[in-house]
């Protein structure tokens, strides 16, 4: 079997301007995950990353970690097709419609308030309240696409690694799983940065071992590390 880690993204900007950039915070989380893979004496896997500046850099950063503890950093490779639906502008839409736009305005200042407020914008996305925004299944449909290329690129017995976001991962491994949307979005609110989703895979089937794993985070004198935002 082959094996493919799923991984979101180091922790973002949340609450600034430009969302779009990895902090300090999620470099570090990258570099753990890079410590504690080669402290399990893991095999150099292949890196992949989509295309948003987020998921790349933590892409860079566990690879460049990996290579300082491995003498050899893997190449890290751009793939199309998993990059994020737009959370601002999912957010404003639902506002309107819902006449809460004052609300939108504070979220970013409360991460407990911007939860709650996203997950029931996500409700309304998932049950077609919200056309303007376009059907979950088209953004969902490249996700899969992308994933399914993405197999066929590491090829058999292979092991790689590929950093995306909460949605687009959720949306890539939804066939896989089998849940509806609703389930499907509820369960990728609760991926923490830099959440680990094993998936095993060969030329028939595809299984899903373990989700949102945090096994590099759950140590001693690093739960500082484990946010969602």
């Amino acid at each position: 079997m082959s094996v493919l880690y799923l991984v979101r993204h180091g922790q973002a900007a949340f609450g600034a301007q430009d969302y779009d950039q990895l902090t300090g915070l999620g470099v570090e989380q990258c570099q753990h995950l890079a410590r504690h893979w080669a402290a399990l004496g893991r095999e150099m896997p292949q890196v992949f990353t989509g295309r948003l500046r987020r998921q790349q850099g933590s892409a860079q950063a566990f690879a460049a970690t990996l290579g300082e503890a491995l003498g050899q950093a893997p190449p890290v490779v751009v793939i199309d097709g998993l990059e994020e639906y737009d959370h601002v502008a999912l957010l404003r839409l639902y506002a309107a419609r819902a006449g809460a736009q004052a609300e939108v305005g504070t979220l970013n200042g409360n991460r407990k308030a911007f939860h709650k407020f996203i997950e029931r914008a996500l409700k309304a996305w998932a049950g077609g309240e919200l056309p303007e925004f376009g059907a979950f299944s088209a953004f969902r449909d490249p996700c899969v696409a992308a994933l399914e290329r993405l197999m066929r690129q590491v090829g058999r017995g292979q092991t790689a690694v590929v950093f995306g976001s909460a949605g687009s991962l959720a949306a890539a491994i939804q066939p896989i799983i089998g849940l509806g949307d609703w389930d499907l979005l509820r369960l990728k609110l609760n991926f923490h940065n830099t959440g680990v989703t094993k998936m095993l895979f060969n030329d028939e089937s595809a299984s899903i071992e373990s989700i949102n794993s945090l096994s590099h985070l759950e140590q001693p004198g690093l739960a500082r590390l484990i946010t969602h935002r």
